[in-house]
């Protein structure tokens, strides 16, 4: 425990000090804790793949994180804190990206430019006799592990307080998609793309022939990574926090709050604060935002839709993340 706590630290204290947002968000991405990850490996083919969400029904979620952050990504990534230029312009767009896509961006990047893989493709769609079967997010060549099929997700969710324990019970910002649903379309159908034969098909017009005999002989390794940050209920009082099962206990963590709360707390406390907009969703470093007070002219929060914020009550207490939600969120 004291072991995996000094690493944590470590890992966070070398993410924070990196000064460029975008390469603080990509070693967030590929390093930081996952909500969940699933790993796959061809010593585990015979185990059943099908999932009874959110995990598995065999293979063990990996919590630790399949690249490590090591002392020579470290090199590489303060070398690329100092000179950015070539992230930022591969994040560049012409229009303002989803988050998702973001995301992915972040993930393509790494993987063109680690020392551990070659990046084969992404966003590849599989379709047959008409019918979109899905999309393969990433499939790179490791090292290692040889030819990998992973998905990526980053998801932002908040507990309804009825059992944090339960994965139905924590829910997108806007209502509009559940945590278990989509670990379950996430593990059943996305990771498993590869089981269709038109869709292995697809696939493999874009190896080359060594790749194309390795994949033969040895199964695709599939990789799921759901990263992001959980949100539970705001309470002034001690409580014991229940996690779903197979959770990593290192997940970002935040809690949210309705309207009448965040006005109570700008009404009662020297609070300063500052809304996160995407992509900073994917930023790990609070300090490097735009600090306001309540007595700044600032439009009201959460009056329609919930809304990220970074707040600090005072000096004497920390930065937290949080979500101020509509006062008729629960009942959306």
């Amino acid at each position: 425990m004291c072991n995996n706590l000094a690493a944590e630290t470590k890992q966070k204290d070398f993410i924070d000090q990196l000064q460029c947002p975008e390469v603080r968000m990509l070693t967030q991405a590929v390093f930081g804790p996952a909500l969940i990850q699933i790993l796959a490996t061809p010593s585990s083919a015979h185990q059943q793949r099908e999932a009874t969400a959110p995990r598995a029904e065999e293979a063990q979620p990996a919590n630790q994180p399949v690249f490590a952050l090591d002392a020579t990504y470290q090199q590489w990534l303060t070398a690329l804190d100092l000179a950015p230029e070539s992230l930022i312009d591969f994040l560049a767009s012409p229009q303002r990206l989803k988050l998702g896509v973001y995301h992915e961006r972040l993930w393509q990047y790494f993987l063109t430019h680690s020392h551990e893989t070659e990046l084969i493709c992404a966003n590849l769609k599989a379709r047959h006799k008409g019918q979109d079967l899905g999309e393969f997010d990433l499939i790179y060549q490791h090292h290692k592990l040889g030819l990998v099929h992973c998905e990526i997700a980053s998801k932002y969710y908040l507990a309804d307080g009825e059992d944090d324990s339960a994965w139905e019970h924590w829910h997108g910002p806007g209502k509009t998609d559940r945590l278990d649903l989509k670990l379950h379309h996430s593990i059943n159908k996305q990771l498993n793309l590869a089981d269709h034969p038109a869709a292995m098909a697809t696939l493999e017009s874009m190896l080359n022939q060594e790749q194309k005999q390795r994949v033969s002989k040895q199964p695709l390794v599939k990789h799921l990574h759901v990263g992001g940050r959980l949100f539970y209920r705001r309470s002034d009082q001690p409580v014991g926090r229940q996690t779903p099962q197979h959770l990593n206990p290192h997940h970002l963590k935040g809690h949210w709050l309705f309207l009448h709360e965040w006005q109570a707390l700008l009404a009662n406390h020297r609070l300063r604060f500052c809304s996160v907009d995407k992509p900073f969703w994917l930023d790990t470093l609070a300090a490097h935002q735009q600090w306001m007070t309540r007595t700044e002219n600032k439009p009201a929060l959460a009056q329609e839709q919930p809304e990220m914020v970074v707040y600090q009550l005072d000096e004497q207490h920390s930065a937290q993340y949080g979500f101020v939600v509509p006062n008729d969120w629960l009942s959306r």
